[in-house]
């Protein structure tokens, strides 16, 4: 069986899965030895660095004047905004928790692509979103022993900006995939973030910056995860899975989170879970096939019906 386009996007937003799931375990980590607007800039710099080197010979990052205001703002919600809320509210709340509210992204980002991109969405496809967020609320509310105890209500709404933010980054970088490779994309993107970081980050150290000596494994590690594989990698393979699927596809895989984020979370920090997460977890799998391959496994064994 020859692999589609769109199949081949689905295992890069895999592999993206793969590499945010620990994301929040790693962060909660190192923010304990690193501020976080320094642990920001320093990751988006390390990844920026890394791209300059490979990318810039090679012509990456030649864009139109007359889309430099959307990559600008791509950048401004998928690092800038996105990270400054995260990274706040994974300091107030668990990990299981925090990954499992960025779950709610899939179905904004379909609302929103429908309205704006005019994306066509099918009856699986919602029946698929509404599953998988079904299965999100139960992990929000049940899913780890403290349920919504687990955080305080400002960190859980600044992880609601968070999605928001994301959900803004999707729908601009769909737009502008149309002409632009990932890595032109993910380049500027990660450019315009250690931008946004800069100014944060001298602020921070101007207030304190004893942590510079007592910077550990946890504080290096994180660092090094956020600048090559969170950032860099992650975010290539996420705009290859976007440029090759859709907006509301890219947003359904998200759904995936959750589960990788707690085979972290569990061992490494002692976070609880419950039945209801086995349940949200559950629903959560079922809703992320039915949107994104169910249709595709359909039509392949009627094909073979024939």
């Amino acid at each position: 069986m020859k692999i589609s386009q769109k199949q081949i996007g689905i295992v890069a937003l895999l592999t993206t899965v793969l590499l945010w799931g620990p994301g929040p375990v790693v962060t909660k980590l190192a923010l304990q030895e690193i501020p976080q607007f320094s642990l920001a800039f320093m990751g988006r710099l390390l990844a920026l660095f890394c791209m300059i080197v490979v990318f810039l010979p090679r012509g990456f990052f030649r864009i139109e004047k007359k889309d430099a205001l959307q990559f600008f703002f791509a950048g401004l919600l998928g690092q800038g905004l996105n990270l400054s809320f995260f990274f706040y509210a994974i300091q107030h709340t668990s990990a299981i928790t925090a990954q499992s509210i960025m779950t709610l992204a899939p179905i904004a980002t379909a609302l929103f692509a429908f309205f704006f991109l005019k994306e066509r969405i099918t009856s699986l496809q919602i029946g698929g979103a509404f599953l998988g967020l079904a299965g999100a609320f139960v992990i929000i509310w049940g899913g780890t022993s403290e349920g919504w105890s687990n955080g305080s209500l400002l960190a859980n709404l600044f992880l609601f900006f968070s999605m928001l933010s994301w959900v803004g980054y999707i729908l601009i970088s769909k737009k502008l995939s149309v002409r632009y490779s990932p890595i032109t994309i993910t380049a500027y993107s990660i450019l315009v973030g250690s931008i946004f970081f800069l100014p944060l980050a001298l602020t921070e150290n101007l207030i304190g910056n004893a942590w510079i000596s007592s910077v550990g494994f946890h504080g290096w590690f994180g660092l090094i995860y956020q600048g090559i594989f969170a950032s860099l990698l992650a975010f290539l393979a996420y705009q290859v899975g976007l440029k090759l699927t859709s907006a509301f596809v890219a947003g359904m895989v998200l759904y995936l989170n959750p589960v990788t984020t707690t085979l972290f979370a569990v061992p490494i920090l002692n976070e609880k879970i419950s039945m209801p997460f086995i349940v949200g977890t559950s629903l959560i799998l079922a809703g992320s096939f039915i949107a994104t391959q169910f249709e595709t496994l359909r039509n392949h064994m009627r094909k073979r019906a024939q």
